[in-house]
Order: structure tokens, then sequence, then C-alpha cells
């Protein structure tokens, strides 16, 4: 038994896909701006949460200097002052005339007794 192929076109025409050429470029140029465009936004998003993260830790690093800077300003207020002076003074060793000193330490260990 033989089969017989049927021709699918008539002789002398051309045979056209659904998707031409031009048609295929342009789904190609369309998918690839698509592609650039994700990428893209992905991208700035990407770095706007990295910015907003740094923003932050600077605003922390910002109150924290704040915050010595404020100790350093009483620090300064105080040592200018005559008490702070004397306070400082004091700290370093110096006494006034004709003022009793007394040192205040820990005892020291005292040896173990000696066994016979």
């Amino acid at each position: 038994m033989r089969y017989t192929s049927k021709p699918t076109t008539a002789a002398g025409t051309l045979r056209v896909s659904v998707f031409g050429l031009r048609q295929t470029i342009v789904l190609i140029a369309a998918g690839a701006a698509l592609l650039w465009g994700g990428i893209a936004f992905a991208q700035e998003a990407y770095i706007s949460h990295q910015l907003q993260q740094q923003v932050s830790d600077l605003r922390q690093h910002n109150a924290q200097i704040a915050a010595q800077n404020s100790g350093y300003r009483k620090d300064v207020a105080a040592l200018s002052s005559s008490a702070g002076d004397e306070e400082e003074a004091r700290l370093n060793g110096y006494a006034k005339p004709n003022e009793k000193v007394y040192l205040v330490t820990t005892p020291s260990p005292s040896p173990p007794p000696r066994s016979r």
C-alpha cells in the first residue's frame, strides 16, 4: 500500500509563516527593551534601598556625635571655671597650703602565718 502525500502549497506560490522576519525582529526588540527596563528599575530600587540605609546609619552616627559634643561642652564649661581648675589639680595630687591630705588605699594582703 502506497500513501501519497498531498502538496501543502500549489506550485508557484510562496509559503508564508504566521510570524514574518519583521514581526520576529520587532518582538525581540520589544522583549529586549522590557528586559532592559526591568533591570534598570531593579537597579534603581536597589540603589535607593542602599542610600536609605546609609542615611539611617549617618543619622545614628550624627546623634552619637551630638551626644559626645554635649558632654565635651559640659567638660569645657566645668574646666573654664575656677572650681574646674581646683578639681583637676586635686586629681593630679596637688593640695592647698596648710591642708592635711590623707591617702586612702586598699590594704595589702598580709603574709600567711608560718607553721612550725
